[in-house]
């Protein structure tokens, strides 16, 4: 059974999730926008043994508590290639020099539409959910949903960024609407929802 942990970083509050099992103890570190040393305190609380970083999108607020991260755990970080671009742009720099956040390094690998980039019994799979970003992904783990800054509850996010795009946005969402109602969506910032909810109250849905 898969478990997750939220821990809320940075000045602009992005849910950074701990995804896990517990009977194994490892586990995954989604989206660690910040306060490093927050989120290796809860790892170690829980006792997991973290496999990689993943990211949903490569925005800065998600990505700015990376390095840290990395060489405390000697772990891969992973995304979606069609991100690149948003990894290292001049609006990531720009926004990263605002916050004191440190600019990210290159993934170490991708991952794409299907796949499961998770395994000891997580296996997160990749929807690929482009709008907000065009490498934006919810990663599905039995009846939870994470979803970046795709979906929120009540609410999606953002097109006006550069890479961003409303239509695209859209039929991502139409995707995410063939899912069992009953999943659990866990957004990027702000509070949890379910499916059902979303798509009967979510204007955007």
């Amino acid at each position: 059974m898969t478990e997750y942990k939220t821990i809320a970083v940075g000045e602009l509050g992005v849910n950074c999730y701990l995804v896990f099992s517990p009977e194994t103890g490892n586990g995954y570190i989604l989206d660690p926008g910040d306060e490093s040393g927050k989120i290796i305190g809860a790892v170690n609380e829980h006792n997991i043994r973290p496999g990689a970083v993943i990211l949903t999108h490569a925005h800065i607020d998600h990505a700015g508590g990376i390095s840290p991260l990395l060489s405390e755990y000697d772990i891969p970080l992973l995304m979606h290639r069609d991100d690149l671009p948003v990894l290292d742009s001049p609006m990531n720099r720009e926004m990263a020099g605002m916050l004191g956040l440190e600019m990210p390094p290159q993934p170490d690998g991708f991952f794409a539409e299907g796949e499961k980039v998770a395994g000891d019994g997580i296996g997160l799979e990749v929807i690929h959910t482009p709008g907000h970003t065009p490498g934006s992904v919810c990663l599905r783990a039995g009846n939870l949903l994470f979803t970046g800054d795709t979906l929120f509850a009540g609410s999606i996010g953002r097109t006006d960024l550069p890479g961003g795009d409303f239509k695209t946005l859209q039929s991502s969402l139409d995707k995410l609407r063939t899912l069992p109602p009953e999943m659990t969506v866990l957004p990027g910032h702000g509070e949890p929802s379910d499916l059902k909810r979303e798509v009967e109250f979510n204007p955007f849905m």
